[in-house]
């Protein structure tokens, strides 16, 4: 994880703590579980509110005031990504939960946080401890904050342009990318199209405006199918209210431009693989059902089957799950239960029978194949139905290019599709899968090429017939002294030639992100 740099506006001889984030983190966390369940004279949370005002006044030597983000499953300060060491992670995750039940996008603490006092402090964080239980709480806390003039402190809505524009951009030629890496400012500009400073200017705000309602939407995926499993697990009732609504959205963005979804959908979480995976997964099902033609109720459908997929991995052994190497017999035949699994734990759920009933079959099917000679085992002679061939397609493609803790073994994205591509008509649906390679490209999205003059780059966009004709477009990735790589100009690869079965400049070979240990999406979003 990267570790974070001196802020732009330090003046301090020296570099701040590269753990202040994490004890940021800390410090509210404190705050927040200690007035949970003292009075404001206890001595615990006296010694919570101290420990936070410190940390407060340790930031504002950086800064005139304070922005903490949650977003795909990290926390941003300012505009730096918090670097946690291990034992620090359940805490980001508690934290991440927490804000994503009050549907809370970040906290802004401006400077005049450092003079309030204790009981106006304690106020707001009994104020924010509360705001679980309102119908709509971001807005109920708002309307609290305002009531007790609380200016100091700002819920941030990272939907707004003026939210994005003071917590992501940095006001220089350079910002933190990647593992220590930097963004010039020319990477906003693509080849020679240089377009007016106005019309520029106002296409960017656009992007980052979807970008970043994109990254909440994924964020809050992955934290409501978290708390979703973790109900399920412990026997408690779960409903998919939330998770109907974030999939809506996800339709939504990819009726406008699924582009940005895509990007998302190379997100890779070590230690939350199933979350992302499923995630992963339903975007790229949905787009998927996109470009055949399936209107926004079957999107809707289909992307609420593929999220809870793989439901049923909750009841299997995570020493089987995770296991390194190879399965034996029986561990393998414990593994093909988990599509079974997935339709009991969906039956669980607290919704209509009807909503149930729309999205249990293709989690029972996903592994079925297209030949029927998948698991599990059926007596059924009957085609398995649509959302069923889309799922499987997207999920091995997905799993097949996933590097997960247990297994190193994983390829880059154009190998997957040609191993794929061996396989249609026996695992997959041939015309899906066609379809499929089209919309994705020769060269996905994220995947490393190494130029004929032995560059590096990263594929930036899908193929565009109508816009691009075919067009590939990519990133170039500088390496830095410590390692890490920083995101280079936009370049034109040049068009396709079938009879060459190539781009313009020749591509030597590809790597998988992995391989240079980067996230693509820090890169193609621009974080």
């Amino acid at each position: 994880m990267p570790h974070n740099r001196p802020w732009k506006n330090q003046t301090a001889a020296t570099p701040p703590d590269p753990l202040l984030g994490q004890r940021f983190l800390q410090a509210i966390n404190g705050l927040i579980s200690t007035a949970k369940i003292h009075l404001d004279n206890n001595q615990l949370l006296q010694q919570s509110v101290h420990a936070f005002a410190k940390i407060i006044e340790e930031c504002l030597q950086y800064d005139d005031e304070i922005n903490l983000i949650a977003s795909v499953g990290g926390f941003y300060l300012q505009q730096e990504k918090i670097g946690l060491q291990r034992n620090a992670l359940g805490l980001a995750k508690k934290l991440l939960l927490y804000f994503n039940d009050r549907e809370i996008d970040g906290l802004r603490f401006k400077r005049s946080t450092a003079y309030i006092r204790t009981t106006d402090l304690l106020v707001f964080i009994r104020l924010l401890n509360k705001s679980k239980n309102e119908d709509k709480p971001a807005y109920w806390l708002s309307s609290m904050l305002e009531e007790n003039r609380f200016n100091w402190v700002e819920l941030i809505d990272t939907s707004q342009a003026q939210s994005l524009a003071s917590i992501f951009a940095s006001g220089t030629d350079n910002q933190q990318v990647a593992g220590g890496a930097t963004t010039s400012a020319t990477a906003q500009k693509i080849a020679s199209k240089k377009p007016p400073a106005k019309k520029q200017s106002s296409t960017a705000r656009r992007k980052k405006r979807r970008t970043q309602k994109a990254l909440l939407t994924y964020s809050r995926a992955m934290y409501s199918l978290q708390d979703v499993a973790k109900r399920l697990a412990s026997n408690k009732n779960a409903g998919m209210g939330k998770s109907v609504q974030l999939v809506q959205n996800m339709v939504d963005m990819i009726m406008n431009d699924d582009n940005v979804l895509l990007d998302l959908s190379t997100i890779r979480d070590y230690d939350d693989y199933t979350f992302t995976h499923s995630i992963n997964v339903a975007i790229l099902s949905l787009c998927l059902g996109h470009r055949i033609g399936l209107n926004k109720v079957l999107l809707a459908r289909l992307g609420l089957s593929a999220l809870f997929h793989d439901l049923g991995k909750i009841d299997i052994p995570k020493e089987v799950l995770n296991k390194p190497g190879k399965l034996d017999a029986d561990e393998f035949k414990i593994i093909q239960n988990h599509s079974i699994f997935s339709v009991r734990r969906i039956l669980r759920l607290r919704a209509s029978y009807d909503r149930k009933a729309g999205i249990m079959l293709a989690p029972f099917e996903h592994h079925l194949r297209y030949d029927l000679g998948g698991y599990p085992k059926t007596p059924r002679k009957t085609p398995i139905s649509l959302f069923g061939r889309i799922i499987t397609i997207a999920d091995v493609y997905d799993a097949v290019t996933a590097p997960r803790i247990y297994r190193k073994s994983y390829m880059s994205q154009d190998k997957a599709l040609g191993l794929m591509l061996e396989d249609s008509g026996t695992i997959f649906d041939p015309v899906l899968l066609k379809v499929f390679i089209n919309m994705l490209g020769i060269y996905p999205v994220g995947t490393v090429l190494v130029l004929d003059d032995a560059q590096l780059a990263l594929v930036a966009h899908p193929p565009d017939e109508a816009k691009e004709k075919g067009t590939l477009w990519a990133i170039r990735l500088e390496r830095l002294k410590n390692g890490g790589y920083k995101r280079g100009e936009f370049i034109n690869l040049g068009n396709w030639d079938p009879d060459k079965k190539a781009f313009n400049q020749e591509i030597q070979q590809t790597h998988h992100p992995a391989d240079l240990g980067i996230q693509p999406a820090e890169f193609l979003l621009g974080l």
